[in-house]
């Protein structure tokens, strides 16, 4: 019998859209100020070790790829480098992607990468993707998505502060893998790093609908005789449905 996989960690700011809005709402002030491109979430090392993952499993450059909450860009920018060509950002919050946009404007106007506004979490069978989105992509990738999606209380708000997404916060992860997989094509891949999840959880939270692929290993420490890493990079490819 499958267990449901539900965060340990309290619910916070993190995760509520309005903190990100005044995140990037800041941000874009300091670009345009200093060409700061903000936060890189968990530092450089994470980025390496995705990047190092995609040319070894996505030899073709033209592989179709979304970004998943995409925050500054700096995953696909850095995907552009190595010569992908067929990339798309989204992101719930509109500051993130007009961010995103004067980045590539100004610092990858060759980058061929486009940016829109969008709250993935609904995605259901029942609620599928608009069609340039409906199990269209061959790779997904989140750096810290799913992490502060987890640390929602549940609900999402508009812009005027009515909700426009809820969903059960014991059941996220399997809500989240549900509405990636609307995304993928039978048989994409799922790239995520994480600091809140262990690997064992995700690979229990996101069975309904992806098998796992394969890792990125980090330096480990023990503790208490358990041995673990601060950060994972896990990947996963969607399971055939029928």
């Amino acid at each position: 019998m499958s267990k449901t996989i539900a965060p340990d960690f309290e619910a916070s700011k993190l995760g509520t859209k309005s903190h990100w809005d005044e995140v990037y709402e800041r941000e874009i002030t300091n670009f345009e100020d200093h060409g700061d491109i903000g936060e890189i979430w968990f530092g450089e090392v994470p980025v390496v070790k995705m990047m190092d993952w995609v040319e070894s499993n996505c030899t073709d450059v033209d592989v179709k790829t979304i970004d998943l909450g995409c925050g500054n860009g700096h995953i696909l920018f850095e995907m552009s480098e190595l010569g992908y060509t067929n990339l798309t950002g989204v992101d719930y919050s509109a500051a993130s992607i007009a961010l995103a946009q004067k980045i590539h404007a100004n610092s990858y106007s060759e980058a061929s990468v486009e940016f829109e506004a969008l709250d993935f979490m609904p995605f259901s069978p029942t609620n599928p993707p608009p069609e340039k989105y409906n199990a269209t992509f061959q790779l997904a990738v989140d750096k810290g998505t799913f992490d502060a999606i987890s640390l929602a209380n549940g609900v999402v708000e508009g812009e005027d502060g009515v909700t426009v997404n809820a969903f059960d916060r014991a059941k996220v992860a399997s809500k989240y893998a549900e509405a990636v997989a609307c995304i993928l094509e039978n048989g994409g891949k799922l790239l995520i790093t994480s600091c809140n999840w262990t690997e064992a959880e995700l690979v229990e939270g996101f069975k309904a609908h992806f098998a796992f692929h394969s890792r990125k290993k980090y330096p480990t420490y023990t503790f208490g005789g358990v041995e673990g890493q601060q950060v994972v990079t896990v990947a996963f490819t969607k399971r055939s449905e029928k």
